[in-house]
């Protein structure tokens, strides 16, 4: 379809005047549909495997393949990404820093049935991957591997990322895979989870929201984000050899219920069922673990079949997008043979007004909801800040449930600093997700898609008024309706609407909360007595967090909430509606320029527009086909 329609636009017959138009409306448009066909072709969509080192991610990358390919990574010792994909003959591919790519092929030269046939395969693998083992390995960037993986289909692959948590350039290169993800696997170790959970996995799912907001990651699914919680058998082993008198049981449950809980904290879409409890390394026994880890391993096929055809679904809504904007310039010159002149004058002087109109309320509506995001932001800082200040506000701050009561902490001054900068950041962290805070940013993300969609209402009003009823006038296939070609152009817009549960929550974190050191105060209290020393410590480091506290509030917020609220304002007043308000100024000139030479043309007019119609009956045809394979694969997940 891409290439026939490829084929249309190039040709003699399709007018520069549609072409003008067409750049207006799809900008680069020729450009943007070879990288459109170069992504069916090549481009790899990738469910990525990561999780902190020793984690356990090798050791499900072994149990998926079925065999021991993989030394496992106990130490940060490569920066390297593997990629794995189906392919009935067993090649290696390697891609130096510096470019260089090599190939070699496995196929006649070892048998991955046989313990020889891997240790083969795997012995080469170490060199490529393992710092410890080879120099040459510190100079691999990526490493892809052909081999037999029949629940891999198309191009989707399955990446392996070195463990997260040592230096800031591993995490920097997973961040820069991301826009090739369509789906994660998160691996904690249930014994240290805490680690990744409160720093390094808020980052990467921060960045998946980012990315998702600015249309980059279109194949992606929030909700199809899986956890694989392992090592409970050291859990359970401590559980053992625990006090009697202690509910061992009772401890491993509220283990469990606190790791989930994290989960769902920092990814709010989550799916409870796509949270796994697992000991990797004992599910070849028949146990909880080896049921736990097949229900896993048939939702991870599930979302493989699915993530190939989130990549048609995608490729099909920037299609019928492209095709509704050529329909839209040909059926308004179709439709000029019907329309006087004079109608046609009327026509376009009231719809100059409405686009005048239009185009203020957007600079307006741009102006106000971005003076209310700030509004949002200094009132937020505002109140956190006056409750803090009150007695019953210190006391919930110092004191959170759960926690050792700040004055019954062993007496050192440097934790004293320390633990009041924690549980002041862990308020504000909690406050940042509270309904009256969110709401606040929900309301301005709610305006903002109620404004998108009564303007774009009136635009489709008055496109319609120019290419007439919806009904096709070259064959029985009928055009793309109104409403089909709202949601395709907000595409844009239906993502957000759609994610916002999860970003609204996900970017109120706090997490990138800093508070700067506090210097050693202790030379000044050391003649008091304990307690006295405790409390002129602990109101001292309490006063000094609260002079920042405004500041350190607003700039998280602007940082993360603001910016995002800012970019969703600008994409639908800049790009969305003024965009197509551009491109309907630009057709409607064009017919009042060209009314005779357009008129006169009408048979190429007639023909380009039943080629259009062609494609866009296959590609309604091939969405019902698409959408019956997802509803199958669904309904075989539940």
């Amino acid at each position: 379809m891409y290439r026939k329609l490829e084929s249309i636009l190039k040709g003699d017959e399709y007018l520069e005047d549609l072409r003008f138009e067409l750049d207006h409306s799809n900008p680069n448009y020729l450009t943007v549909l070879q990288k459109r066909i170069k992504d069916m072709e090549k481009s790899d969509h990738g469910i990525v495997v990561a999780g902190e080192t020793s984690a356990g991610k090798t050791t499900l990358i072994n149990k998926l393949l079925s065999r021991r390919l993989f030394k496992g990574r106990n130490l940060e010792t490569t920066s390297t990404f593997i990629k794995l994909r189906n392919s009935e003959r067993i090649k290696i591919i390697t891609e130096s820093d510096a470019g260089k790519i090599e190939e070699k092929d496995f196929t006649d030269k070892c048998d991955l049935a046989s313990k020889d046939g891997v240790k083969v395969l795997r012995d080469f693998l170490k060199d490529m991957t393992d710092m410890t083992a080879s120099q040459r390995s510190a100079q691999i960037r990526n490493v892809d591997i052909s081999l037999p993986i029949p629940f891999l289909q198309g191009n989707t692959i399955l990446v392996d990322t070195p463990g997260i948590g040592g230096s800031g350039e591993v995490t920097q290169k997973l961040l820069d895979y991301l826009p090739n993800a369509v789906s994660f696997i998160f691996v904690i170790n249930v014994g240290s989870a805490g680690g990744m959970q409160n720093d390094r996995l808020p980052e990467i799912l921060r960045s998946i929201t980012l990315l998702q907001l600015d249309d980059e990651m279109p194949c992606f699914d929030s909700q199809d984000v899986m956890f694989v919680t392992n090592k409970w058998d050291t859990i359970e082993s401590n559980a053992e050899g625990s006090d009697e008198n202690s509910s061992d049981e009772d401890d491993v449950t509220k283990t469990w219920k606190t790791l989930k809980a994290n989960i769902k904290k920092h990814w709010p879409s989550v799916k409870e069922e796509n949270i796994y409890r697992l000991s990797l390394k004992d599910i070849d026994k028949r146990n909880i673990y080896s049921a736990e880890y097949d229900k896993f391993l048939t939702a991870l096929k599930s979302n493989a079949k699915k993530s190939e055809n989130s990549r048609v679904l995608q490729h099909l809504r920037f299609l019928k997008d492209l095709l509704t904007n050529i329909s839209k310039g040909l059926n308004a010159r179709l439709e000029l043979r019907q329309m006087s002149e004079r109608d046609q004058h009327h026509l376009e002087e009231a719809h100059n007004k409405k686009i005048k109109t239009i185009t203020d309320e957007c600079v307006q509506i741009k102006d106000t909801l971005r003076k209310k995001t700030q509004k949002a932001i200094e009132d937020t800082a505002e109140a956190c800040y006056d409750y803090m200040l009150t007695p019953a506000g210190k006391d919930k701050v110092l004191n959170p449930p759960g926690h050792k009561p700040i004055m019954k902490i062993d007496w050192q001054p440097n934790v004293f600093t320390e633990k009041v900068q924690e549980r002041v950041k862990m308020y504000v962290s909690e406050y940042l997700q509270t309904k009256d805070v969110l709401q606040k940013f929900r309301k301005i993300k709610d305006e903002t898609a109620s404004f998108y969609q009564k303007k774009s209402s009136d635009l489709s009003k008055m496109e319609t008024g120019w290419t007439g009823c919806t009904e096709d006038k070259t064959s029985k296939t009928p055009t793309l309706s109104k409403e089909d070609s709202e949601l395709s152009t907000a595409s844009f817009v239906g993502i957000v609407l759609a994610t916002s549960p999860l970003w609204i929550p996900l970017l109120a974190t706090g997490v990138g909360l800093t508070i700067a050191a506090s210097p050693i105060i202790f030379p000044v209290i050391k003649f008091l007595g304990r307690d006295k020393r405790k409390e002129k410590l602990i109101d001292e480091e309490y006063r000094r967090c609260l002079l920042s506290i405004k500041g350190l509030i607003c700039k998280e917020l602007e940082t993360n909430q603001g910016s995002v609220i800012n970019k969703f304002v600008d994409r639908v007043t800049d790009d969305l509606i003024l965009g197509r308000i551009q491109s309907l100024q630009k057709m409607i000139h064009q017919l009042s320029k060209s009314r005779s030479e357009i008129i006169s043309n009408v048979d190429t007019l007639f023909y380009l527009a039943k080629n259009i119609k062609s494609i866009e009956g296959s590609a309604t045809e091939l969405l019902d086909f698409v959408a019956q394979e997802v509803k199958a694969t669904e309904t075989g997940m539940h």
